[in-house]
């Protein structure tokens, strides 16, 4: 009795597991899949990071410009007091000289400062930048968020290829399983030789190594599918769309010409030009004044015991207040600086070729993804009229070999062909999808 109690507490576990596991799978579509992957990527959260880190530090430079104020305390004991030599004839001719020791064994000082920027041209420009700083932190990042949505568009698409081929082949599989058991049969009534019936079991014994290669396959893609959308990788995963619903009813006319302002990478070089024109003006500043203001207050103390906590007339504290401001005035600098600004300029003009060169490589990437799409569209039509015609050659071929007008070897051909037709096909769709987001990831449109 223990023994069935067991065995069905043991059952209720793997049932539990089972519906735990069934629970972690998940459902997705391309949106989704991206939307997944914007929340939970990890090279987007990294990103995100150096976000809220950028914000600190322009906190940290704004600081600089704000009130600085500290307090010190600073307590002195002197083992042996520090001695002053008199020199002969200091005080009247014929004096000789004197070591003296002045001070008392214990002093305190107490002081607390407060310092102000009023006026600074280096960091005024800055600040100017900081914004500037800011977004280029923020544009990198929607840089991020676009490659990352196009990794997965890529893998949502391998995938879905992937799991196309795997079915097509296990259709393969359950119509060529039904030929053989027709062939058996005949071949038992003596209408066919043993060679046919060999000829059709290694056909379908080539098909089922083929088809275990394809879903191992299809598992590696979606795995890199998890991996890009940052979803656990044990966890399973439901692919809800599938291939032909990314293929156009009516192939889409793209222009020759095409504009990349959607592009995220074009505002982030617009935003580094900006920042380096802003450096050139912050060093500029650097030939102008600076002029800060200070006040302070400070208290000190000389006893010959430690009396600090005392307090009256035989207990002395002595008082200092302060207060000024102070002019820094650069005057010469050997041409370090005008070197810096020059430099600085160069940078403008390398960030320019350099947007210049990414826009003209972003043409050249359009040109080669439109023809791509274009030869693609045509390559699926015409393995589509091939489909029809193998599977026209191959229903012609089995009815002549049920007939007995017809030879085995004749029919494996046919169906080799309409194998490797059906490949073609999922292949061209596959090349028409890709090339149509490759056209949509130049254009900043993914």
């Amino acid at each position: 009795m223990n023994h069935l109690i067991s065995l069905f507490s043991l059952f209720l576990s793997y049932l539990t597991i089972v519906s735990v596991s069934a629970q972690e799978a998940k459902s997705f579509s391309l949106a989704e899949a991206k939307s997944y992957a914007i929340v939970h990527s990890k090279d987007i959260s990294l990103k995100q990071i150096e976000v809220e880190q950028a914000s600190q530090k322009v906190k940290e430079s704004l600081a600089l410009l704000l009130p600085q104020v500290d307090a010190s305390l600073d307590y002195t004991r002197y083992g042996k007091l520090p001695a002053t030599i008199i020199p002969a004839d200091a005080f009247f001719p014929g004096s000789e000289a004197a070591v003296v020791q002045f001070g008392v064994p214990n002093n305190l000082n107490a002081g607390i400062n407060a310092r102000q920027t009023v006026f600074n041209g280096v960091f005024l420009v800055g600040l100017k930048a900081a914004d500037i700083f800011m977004d280029i932190t923020q544009q990198e990042k929607e840089v991020k968020v676009d490659e990352v949505i196009n990794n997965v568009t890529e893998s949502y698409i391998n995938a879905l290829v992937a799991r196309e081929s795997v079915e097509i082949v296990a259709r393969n599989i359950q119509n060529l399983e039904t030929l053989l058991q027709q062939t058996q049969q005949l071949f038992k009534n003596g209408l066919v030789e043993e060679i046919d019936v060999d000829r059709l079991e290694l056909s379908l014994a080539n098909l089922n190594i083929q088809v275990k290669s394809l879903r191992n396959n299809c598992e590696l893609t979606e795995i890199v599918l998890k991996f890009q959308m940052g979803y656990p990788l044990s966890d399973a995963i439901i692919l809800t769309q599938n291939l032909e619903e990314f293929m156009d009813s009516i192939p889409v006319l793209y222009p020759e010409k095409a504009t990349f302002d959607a592009r995220k990478e074009v505002k982030l070089m617009d935003l580094r030009e900006s920042i380096n024109n802003a450096n050139v003006k912050r060093l500029k500043s650097g030939y102008l004044p600076t002029v800060e203001a200070f006040a302070g207050l400070s208290t000190s103390a000389q006893r010959q015991n430690f009396s600090f906590l005392r307090f009256g007339n035989e207990y002395p504290w002595f008082n200092v207040r302060a207060m000024g401001f102070s002019v820094n005035v650069p005057i010469w600098d050997s041409f370090g600086k005008k070197a810096q600004i020059s430099s600085a300029k160069l940078d403008i003009e390398r960030i320019k070729l350099g947007r210049d060169l990414m826009l003209d490589g972003f043409q050249l990437e359009y040109d080669r993804a439109r023809l791509n799409y274009a030869q693609a569209i045509d390559e699926y039509n015409n393995t589509l009229k091939n489909l029809e015609l193998a599977k026209k050659i191959y229903r012609v071929a089995q009815i002549k070999y049920k007939e007995g007008i017809g030879s085995s070897l004749e029919l494996t051909t046919a169906e080799r062909e309409l194998y490797s037709t059906q490949a073609n096909v999922v292949n061209a769709m596959y090349k028409v999808v890709v090339s149509k987001v490759e056209i949509n990831r130049v254009l900043g449109l993914n």
